[in-house]
């Protein structure tokens, strides 16, 4: 419970569904950012990404297939979002990548910041190099800047990064 508190009144977002163990959080637009489940330790397991919409799923998986990547698709797997493809990055993390997604609270008053996007996530890695190359190869990621050999910023639009990588020895979420 003080993860939803934190994330509703701190950083603003709303609750806007719970179920078996699950809490979805959205935007003061609505879009799904956040979803949180009980686990035995606090950790990042999975992030979402959307591409174009009208991308085709099957081009999708293909290119996550021909990387030599286990790829699943998954219908209805969170409010909002009826079909995604998920795969495991080097770390274990489970990246999701969807075309459309639908508002699952409208818009509404929050409290705290009031995001309408998250901003990026950073993690902590034993080799930022792999994770560039990955989710350059993979993704399609670009890089934005590397400071020296230790720490890398990546984008997927016009932000200036959407993920970066630094150098640690236990690979953990850092920050949003």
């Amino acid at each position: 419970y003080r993860q939803i508190d934190y994330f509703t009144e701190i950083a603003g977002l709303a609750l806007a569904e719970r179920e078996n163990g699950r809490a979805f959080l959205s935007t003061k637009l609505g879009d799904l950012a956040v979803q949180l489940e009980k686990g035995d330790q606090p950790r990042c397991a999975r992030i979402a990404f959307q591409v174009a919409p009208g991308t085709e799923f099957d081009d999708m998986r293909r290119g996550i297939e021909a990387e030599g990547l286990r790829c699943q698709t998954r219908n209805d797997p969170s409010p909002g979002i009826a079909k995604m493809l998920a795969f495991e990055d080097p770390k274990g993390t489970v990246c999701e990548v969807f075309a459309a997604q639908t508002p699952i609270g409208g818009k509404r008053a929050v409290g705290g910041i009031g995001p309408i996007k998250l901003g990026h996530l950073a993690f902590v890695v034993p080799e930022p190099k792999v994770y560039a190359d990955f989710y350059s190869r993979v993704l399609g990621f670009r890089v934005s800047d590397w400071i020296q050999d230790w720490f890398v910023f990546m984008r997927c639009g016009p932000d200036h990064h959407t993920v970066n990588f630094v150098r640690y020895d236990v690979p953990q979420l850092h920050h949003i």
